[in-house]
């Protein structure tokens, strides 16, 4: 596994520490399935090895789920264009491992180890997952049409006396004027007049790099250098802006009143 892959695992299991809404999700599921105690459980444990058993099966799993589920999604990322076809494939392929979970945590609280039922516990596992999978990318997807605020547009400078520290990023054949980053998942973009580059960072973390280049954020997903634009586009009353190297990217509503301040829109 290569770091860039190992990083973002960290990065997503420790995301589920310090999200609050993560942290309670996961005390709702333990709470429910302690109170309920299905699976036999119930009737096999008292109610503390209840909150034990499904402490450790809940988290043991998730974080299992989280972190090797984001490595396959990103590897398969440039296989499969489609990302519920992408989502569908990690699920399956994550159902392997958070069985294995299932089973080292069964055979200790039931101190028996029966490979009988080893399929009925993968298929439930694998269900399970990709459910999980399905409902997380559903949230994603719905984040993703709030728009935030637009930010405050970078100060004009005529010709910034060092190249922005972002560019330090891109190989050196693709290294030149900065045009604007867009977010690719978990990448971001960095495009150039010479080409892009593709680097696993937040773009919040790439537009603090893009050091005096001036520039504007126009879309949740994307950057755009003003330089970089050389004429708007108005269609259906939306807006969309023309890169000098022939790209457009479109402007929306929660940016639109920074993009027309900048003249722009």
């Amino acid at each position: 596994m290569s770091s860039s892959l190992l990083q973002l695992a960290l990065r997503e299991v420790r995301s589920v520490f310090t999200s609050r809404l993560s942290r309670f999700a996961l005390l709702v599921a333990v709470f429910v399935l302690t109170v309920s105690g299905p699976f036999g459980t119930f009737q096999n444990f008292n109610i503390g090895q209840r909150f034990a058993y499904w402490a450790t099966i809940v988290l043991g799993c998730y974080l299992t789920g989280v972190g090797v589920g984001s490595v396959i999604v990103e590897m398969l990322r440039p296989r499969i264009a489609e990302r519920w076809a992408r989502v569908t494939v990690a699920g399956l392929a994550t159902g392997l491992p958070v069985t294995a979970i299932v089973i080292i945590v069964n055979s200790i609280a039931y101190q028996v180890l029966e490979p009988t039922g080893w399929l009925a516990i993968w298929i439930d596992s694998t269900l399970v997952t990709l459910l999980v999978f399905a409902a997380l990318t559903v949230l994603d997807e719905r984040l993703k049409t709030v728009e935030p605020q637009a930010t405050p547009i970078l100060p004009l400078s005529p010709k910034a006396p060092l190249p922005p520290p972002i560019l330090t990023r891109v190989p050196l054949p693709q290294r030149g004027q900065l045009l604007a980053l867009i977010v690719e998942d978990h990448y971001v973009d960095i495009v150039t007049d010479r080409g892009k580059a593709l680097v696993l960072m937040r773009l919040a973390d790439a537009i603090g790099e893009t050091g005096g280049v001036a520039g504007l954020q126009i879309h949740r997903s994307h950057w755009v250098a003003r330089d970089a634009v050389i004429k708007t586009h108005r269609a259906d009353g939306k807006v969309s802006l023309e890169l000098s190297n022939g790209m457009r990217l479109p402007v929306s509503r929660g940016y639109l009143a920074a993009a027309r301040e900048a003249g722009l829109a």
